[in-house]
């Protein structure tokens, strides 16, 4: 059960149907990127006119626009500036000048995955197969965690809304019902909208 607000982003559990979940694909990360990526941000490609790279999607958590994501980050690796030794690490800090600099991200559109809501929800039944957008905090450094939540006063049918509920984590009987800040089992809403692997548009220019 869930007493305490403690989001964590989007954690990947598995997918929808039956296929096996690929751990992660590797994109790269402009060097001197200036914005903290920590685990459980949602990310995307974007077109640097030279190359395309990774960013953390800042923008599109109220639902009102289609923002295109590639899927969530799960880590990266680089060159230290400092050490000259490779690093791997949970959390891409900002502003580090690494030219080879990679995201581990799960870019699997049909991926399970788990969401702290940011508060509780009263008719606690009515919420599989909705739609519901997401806050989308800064991720905190020091612990090198996401704070992504799941915006639980906009559950609702808006079809820009990023995250469909799928089940509460431990199903109808477990104790996530109830709870004053549940955590559920969520997907990628209408991916073939808005997943930059399922849609056909290209990474926007930055």
């Amino acid at each position: 059960m869930s007493s305490v607000a403690a989001p964590f982003g989007l954690r990947p559990i598995g997918r929808l149907d039956s296929g096996s979940l690929e751990p992660f694909r590797q994109y790269p990360i402009a060097s001197g990127y200036a914005a903290n990526i920590a685990v459980g941000d949602v990310v995307q490609l974007v077109d640097q006119g030279n190359e395309i790279t990774i960013q953390r999607m800042t923008d599109g958590e109220d639902g009102d626009t289609a923002v295109l994501f590639v899927g969530i980050f799960v880590g990266c690796e680089y060159t230290d500036p400092t050490s000259g030794q490779l690093r791997q690490d949970s959390l891409w800090p900002t502003g580090t000048v690494a030219s080879d600099a990679m995201a581990y991200v799960v870019a699997d559109p049909n991926v399970l995955f788990e969401i702290q809501a940011d508060g509780s929800i009263t008719n606690t039944k009515e919420v599989y197969g909705r739609n519901a957008p997401i806050v989308n905090t800064a991720p905190n450094a020091t612990f090198k965690q996401s704070r992504i939540a799941l915006d639980i006063s906009a559950i609702g049918t808006t079809t820009t809304d990023m995250l469909k509920i799928v089940d509460y984590r431990g199903g109808a009987k477990g104790d996530e019902i109830g709870s004053d800040y549940p955590v559920f089992v969520c997907r990628f809403n209408n991916v073939a909208a808005f997943h930059q692997l399922a849609t056909n548009a290209a990474p926007a220019a930055v």
